[in-house]
């Protein structure tokens, strides 16, 4: 392992949080099952509530029979404001229809139905009474019919099937002979109560309404269509769309127009002010030169110097060719030297070609700007004309509208009335068989089912029992405030697992403690932070633990006899003892130390008079304690609690290389360890990781190897 320079930053100074997406909150199956086996009282004692309740409902209850009956409402005969009565479309169901069938619904479970019910059939006989029923009259306001009804309401049903007419009427009783008696005798004294509701000699009043609408309707078509033949409409939307879409055209075109206007008026201003200013002639171009076109004096002296070096390679420097070259490469540099004696210079002056394009382009503008005058005229006249037959479309629309509002209110009332009318003098013609308008469909003893709730209680309780069972692990879970697996440490602290001790399911192995410790204790030496070794740690508990000092002491002795490296044992968990009457301690590093029976092992003899234990010792002197002790340990271990009273373990928390978290299984809370993980960070320390003591693992062998 190796803590990167990223980790001791974080360690240093971000928050605890900062690093949680490190530690993912998985949770498998087997976390779940060691929960729930930890809480198992909990989880057994709420389960048990459901599941006692739900036998005791089961045991209680009794077979109830209910018989149903079917009845159909004619929609189109019994009512005046159905609408479509007389259409020879196909049937559909109207709104009108299923409010007249929900008023059906209403008639069948109104009081006067249901007393006229329970009095024909007897109240005792259709609910005998019962200890219960004499102590709840005793102490009740309510009258016992009025309980009656309540109570036959709510053994009854009474509903709509499905997008149809069909009305379902149920009654549920224990009794299935009274069953079948009280849903027949409901149907029948609702069909006896209906009859009596349903009147209805309106057809005399409808034909005068109709009449009086035909009329009214006539003259409002009359007054439509003079009113667009004098203002011209065939169809006003359109008319007044394409009025409006014309009036709008020619002002858009208008303004164009006067835009395009204005912008000529710029462009010739600004032409006649740019020829005024251009002159008649403009210069063509001005060279002057100290080379004529045939100047090949540096061409030459290039192809001069490049034979000389050839030259040179072949003939003694004063030789007659070389002599000879070097007086020609003189005489062209002379040549060179007085060119500037020879210049030579071209000046050349044209017509300026911009006066002829200004005076087309002037031309151009002038004959635009005659012809958008007379176009500008044009479209004002134009516009007059529109805005004329706008303003008479306008004047007419408000008549319009009043007349066609008119007419749409005559038409729907007419055709209304006309519906009506003719509907109630088919209601009148049926008026002798007022009980055509409900059909029976079913009777009461073609339909009747029992219900028992034994099996459904029970496997209420049974399901309600494991919920309970579940929710209650859950609480017990989220109330928790210790450890009882790595996992949840890991999630909580955000620090690695680095080992485990004292594993109580392993305390039959004598070996196994030795093995616990010789991997923690390699695990740790090999371990750098920022890329040194790991030479000092410290083990660090929330709370007093009686593994800490020997989980310490082991460590130190295994890096002693495995690893042969001089050793020191911090233990501030002991009692301060006195070293005055040991000749062997000696003070090193700011502490009073003394060898112990394990060779290369030493350990802290006299805390009191240890000057580096002093929570007052300013922190450099500290650190050159510590340097002081690392010269001469090459290991150094340290275990303390955070409760200690002096607070020397936060001492050692910024001194040593890493710190260790000791968290005991089933007994460390997680505040005060999540605190301690904290303090570390805050003062500077580095957080290693943590050691789980006292595991113990809760699941039988065989579920662990199955989940």
């Amino acid at each position: 392992m190796s803590m990167t320079g990223a980790n001791a930053a974080e360690s240093d100074g971000q928050a605890p949080g900062g690093r949680a997406e490190a530690w993912p909150g998985t949770f498998t199956i087997r976390d779940f099952l060691i929960v729930a086996f930890f809480h198992i009282r909990v989880v057994i004692l709420a389960a048990l509530v459901p599941i006692g309740l739900g036998i005791a409902a089961a045991t209680l209850a009794k077979t109830e029979y209910t018989a149903s009956s079917l009845v159909m409402v004619i929609v189109s005969r019994e009512v005046t404001n159905q609408q479509s009565v007389t259409d020879t479309g196909p049937a559909v169901l109207s709104i009108e229809g299923l409010k007249q069938v929900e008023s059906e619904v209403q008639i069948i479970e109104s009081a006067d139905v249901l007393r006229t019910v329970i009095e024909e059939i007897g109240l005792e006989r259709l609910f005998p009474p019962t200890p219960l029923s004499y102590l709840r009259d005793l102490f009740s306001s309510s009258s016992v019919m009025d309980r009656a009804i309540a109570r036959f309401r709510s053994d009854l049903r009474v509903q709509v099937r499905d997008g149809s007419n069909v009305i379902e009427i149920a009654f549920t009783h224990p009794s299935r002979t009274l069953a079948i008696e009280t849903t027949d005798k409901l149907v029948e004294t609702y069909l006896a109560r209906r009859r009596l509701i349903m009147q209805n000699p309106t057809a005399r009043f409808l034909k005068i309404e109709v009449e009086r609408f035909k009329s009214e309707l006539g003259q409002t078509d009359a007054a439509i269509e003079a009113l667009k033949t004098s203002a011209g409409i065939i169809d006003f939307s359109q008319d007044a769309v394409l009025a409006a879409n014309q009036v709008d055209a020619v002002v858009q075109r208008r303004r164009q127009v006067a835009e395009r206007r204005v912008a000529l008026a710029g462009q010739i201003a600004e032409a006649e002010k740019q020829l005024r200013e251009l002159p008649g002639k403009v210069l063509d171009f001005d060279q002057t030169s100290d080379s004529s076109g045939n100047d090949e004096d540096n061409n030459m002296l290039s192809r001069l110097l490049v034979e000389r070096d050839r030259i040179a390679l072949q003939y003694a420097p004063n030789g007659s060719m070389m002599r000879e070259i070097n007086r020609k490469i003189d005489t062209v540099r002379r040549q060179i030297a007085t060119r500037k004696d020879r210049s030579y210079e071209t000046t050349r002056d044209v017509r300026n070609p911009a006066i002829g394009y200004l005076n087309n382009m002037l031309l151009s503008l002038r004959i635009e700007a005659d012809a958008l005058g007379q176009q500008e005229k044009e479209l004002g006249d134009q516009q007059q004309t529109a805005e004329k037959r706008l303003a008479d479309l306008r004047v007419a629309e408000t008549r319009l509208v009043e007349l066609t509002r008119q007419r749409d209110t005559l038409n729907d009332s007419y055709r209304e009335y006309l519906r009506r009318a003719t509907a109630a003098q088919i209601e009148e013609s049926a008026a002798a068989e007022r009980e055509a308008g409900v059909r029976m469909v079913q009777q009461a003893d073609a339909a009747v089912t029992s219900r028992n709730m034994r099996l459904p209680f029970l496997g209420a309780g049974i399901l309600g029992g494991v919920l309970f069972g579940v929710a209650a692990g859950a609480i017990a879970s989220a109330l928790r405030s210790t450890f009882i697996m790595p996992q949840e440490t890991e999630r909580s602290l955000e620090l690695p697992m680095l080992g485990e001790y004292a594993n109580r399911s392993t305390t039959e192995d004598p070996a196994a403690m030795e093995r616990e410790v010789s991997g923690l204790a390699a695990f740790l030496l090999d371990t750098e932070v920022d890329g040194r070794p790991l030479r000092s740690v410290q083990f660090l508990a929330a709370e007093p633990d009686e593994a800490l000092a020997p989980l310490a002491r082991g460590i130190a002795t295994e890096i002693t006899l495995q690893r042969g490296l001089r050793t020191l044992l911090v233990d501030l968990t002991a009692p301060p003892s006195d070293a005055a009457d040991d000749p062997s301690a000696r003070e090193n590093g700011g502490l009073y130390v003394g060898p112990s029976e394990v060779p290369l092992l030493w350990t802290l003899r006299d805390r009191t008079r240890s000057k580096l234990l002093d929570i007052r010792l300013p922190t450099a002197e500290a650190q050159r304690f510590m340097n002081e002790l690392g010269s001469t340990f090459e290991a150094v271990v340290v275990c303390a609690t955070a409760r200690d009273s002096a607070a020397i373990g936060h001492r050692f928390e910024e001194l040593v290389d890493g710190n260790a978290l000791v968290v005991r299984a089933e007994k460390t809370r997680k505040a005060p360890a999540a605190a301690l993980r904290a303090s570390v960070v805050e003062h500077g320390g580095v957080p290693l990781g943590f050691v789980f003591v006292g595991r113990r693992y809760i699941l039988p062998d065989w579920i662990y190897r199955l989940a």
